[in-house]
């Protein structure tokens, strides 16, 4: 695994340290459930440890298909319980429309990030004054993000654009503590571009944070 992939996997795992309010039998991406414990992934099932690659303990995993090809499977860990996979493989055009496809099925595409900036495109689409004027704006930051060599579509799992949703935090807020994002990058320039998914369940993530701020502060 490259270090360019590493850098962005491991960009996550920090934020996924110490969940812990999943409810059972939660899917994350197939077969992969939510919190399933790190020794269930072992060398004889072909797993092996990619955890200084991350910068944090991970199992990774080569020739997982998905969508007719074939990637490197990328587990994350906290705590000992998985809470993030991620798919890697080199970039080409087929794989990628085929995966932005499908995920635009089932999931909704709430936001776009490169390296420094995010376009909340909720918030986009109840500003624009016209199609056109979004799809420019959608455009003009896709090509900003590709020659950067960083692109992220991020989509959310089984939201609905209401009209009084004006953003894409407000989308995320009213979204079922099951609701797995997914991100889809683009990572890399020339034939260094990688194609990554990565699946997750984020508001479990923000339920703990939210419980963690309402508990009493300790004396000191």
């Amino acid at each position: 695994m490259s270090r360019k992939i590493a850098t962005v996997l491991g960009a996550v795992v920090g934020l996924l340290a110490g969940t812990q309010n999943a409810l059972a039998e939660n899917n994350i991406f197939k077969g992969y459930v939510y919190h399933s414990p790190l020794e269930n992934y072992t060398t004889s099932k072909g797993y092996y440890d990619c955890s200084s690659e991350i910068g944090g303990t991970a199992r990774c995993i080569d020739e997982v298909e998905f969508l007719g090809n074939k990637f490197t499977g990328a587990l994350i860990f906290s705590d000992g319980k998985l809470v993030m996979v991620s798919l890697v493989r080199p970039y080409d055009q087929g794989a990628y429309t085929k995966a932005y496809t499908t995920l635009s099925k089932t999931f909704t595409l709430i936001s776009m990030t490169d390296d420094k900036t995010l376009l909340d495109l909720v918030d986009l689409a109840a500003t624009s004054k016209s199609k056109e004027q979004y799809l420019s704006k959608v455009s003009s930051y896709e090509n900003v993000g590709l020659s950067a060599g960083n692109l992220t579509y991020t989509f959310l799992e089984g939201a609905e654009v209401k009209p009084n949703l004006r953003s894409a935090l407000s989308m995320l807020a009213v979204a079922p503590d099951t609701a797995r994002s997914a991100d889809l990058i683009i990572s890399g320039q020339g034939p260094e571009t990688n194609l990554i998914m990565r699946f997750a369940y984020p508001k479990f993530e923000i339920n703990k944070a939210v419980k963690e701020a309402q508990e009493p502060a300790e004396a000191f």
